[in-house]
């Protein structure tokens, strides 16, 4: 069976994912939408189905589900590893006696292994042998995440996806250590025939320095949708309310943040929003350091509190840092959000987030791990008398180049 998602009237995009749809990843389902808002016809192609409580508004507004296309086995995932092995094998001699075009998804497979990923050499290889008599093609393909890119790649090499390729740049998948030893070179090869669109100039560097085709490359931002956002230029409250909104992981750098809550006073108020495998430590850092009443810890919370809590907060704390795996940020959603809100931003000279936050114009920046500087940095957010023209200058900073009603178009113009 062959699936073409073109109609000559429209000009035809096909998501490539591996998972959908993924709470997380909710930047992923706003550009599908704005993409079919502007006359698109879109369609998804995902290896699993996640059952996620992604709010059903953005995947009913045009119906994403029945977009998509799932292509992996539901149970591909539980499968042990001896029958994995075994399916292996299988394919390995299926392709040398009778399906030799999949012979690029072999010699993948066989890196894949020689490298201990034996998950991904299975997936990949399934995957194609379930879907040897279908083909799913467009205009253009847009894969999420450059390792995505890379498996989209063997498919197109094989037939089983037809398309122009675009490969959108992240964060993790380009700068975590395991991750940069196995795709680097994979993410090279892909600039010589496809295009890459790293989220920041940041990502754009790294790319060409490892040898990817600079002709290749083009930095689409991510963005969010300022009509959502009312913008209001209030005054800082007393005590001063602080809020982090993200998972506690190293690399959201929010131990720096309860320190930095050592060096203010009482009044200053953290909240952070988020849970995540960190918070049991972070609250007993709080304890230690005598901060505690001082730190709320949410948990993990629904978008109508996060919500009340940005509106009823001043300043928005992302201190986030290179983790001991080499994970950095793309350009977080999160501090569009607060800047496009009307809150004041403190963040850290990290990856692509100085291409969003200019220190003392459009925010405030300090070095990463630098408790002192962060505390020094809150009070200037909360009493610089330049705090009005700086929560406008971040509003217009987001309406301008993270719009992402723009973005949209930009995007459709790319593909």
């Amino acid at each position: 069976m062959n699936f073409d998602t073109r109609d000559y009237q429209l000009k035809t995009v096909l998501f490539f994912v591996k998972k959908f749809p993924v709470l997380s990843q909710t930047f992923v389902i706003d550009q599908i939408n704005g993409l079919i808002d502007l006359g698109a016809n879109v369609q998804i192609v995902s290896f699993y189905e996640e059952k996620q409580k992604v709010p059903l508004q953005s995947l009913e507004k045009h119906n994403l589900l029945e977009r998509t296309h799932f292509i992996t086995p539901p149970n591909a995932q539980k499968v042990k590893k001896p029958f994995k092995q075994l399916f292996l094998c299988f394919f390995y001699i299926a392709v040398r006696t009778k399906y030799k075009k999949f012979q690029p998804i072999v010699d993948f497979a066989k890196y894949a292994l020689s490298k201990g990923k034996i998950n991904l050499a299975y997936e990949v290889s399934i995957t194609a042998w379930k879907n040897k008599d279908n083909s799913f093609e467009a205009d253009s393909i847009i894969a999420h995440f450059g390792n995505n890119g890379v498996v989209a790649n063997k498919f197109l090499s094989v037939g089983l996806l037809k398309g122009r390729l675009n490969t959108v740049f992240h964060g993790y998948e380009i700068s975590e250590y395991d991750n940069i030893a196995f795709w680097k070179e994979e993410y090279v090869e892909l600039s010589r025939n496809s295009q890459l669109l790293p989220i920041s100039y940041f990502w754009k560097r790294r790319l060409e320095s490892w040898g990817a085709q600079s002709n290749s490359i083009s930095v689409l931002r991510m963005g969010v949708d300022t009509n959502k956002f009312a913008f209001v230029n209030r005054p800082t409250s007393k005590p001063v309310e602080i809020v982090s909104v993200a998972r506690a992981t190293e690399k959201k750098g929010l131990e720096y943040a309860i320190r930095a809550m050592v060096e203010l006073n009482d009044d200053y108020h953290l909240s952070i929003i988020g849970g995540g495998a960190l918070e049991n430590q972070l609250i007993a850092l709080s304890k230690e350091l005598g901060v505690a009443s001082r730190v709320t810890f949410h948990g993990a919370k629904p978008p109508s509190f996060v919500k009340a809590t940005l509106d009823q907060s001043d300043i928005f704390l992302l201190p986030s840092v290179t983790d001991s795996a080499g994970d950095m940020e793309g350009v977080p959603v999160a501090l569009m959000e607060a800047m496009a809100s009307g809150l004041v931003v403190v963040s850290t000279l990290h990856s692509g987030i100085p291409e969003l936050i200019e220190n003392e114009k459009t925010g405030f920046l300090v070095p990463e791990r630098d408790s002192i500087a962060i505390s020094t940095a809150i009070i200037k957010a909360s009493s610089s008398n330049k705090l009005p023209s700086i929560r406008q200058n971040a509003r217009e900073k987001v309406e301008q180049e993270f719009n992402s009603k723009t973005l949209a178009q930009d995007l459709l113009n790319l593909a």
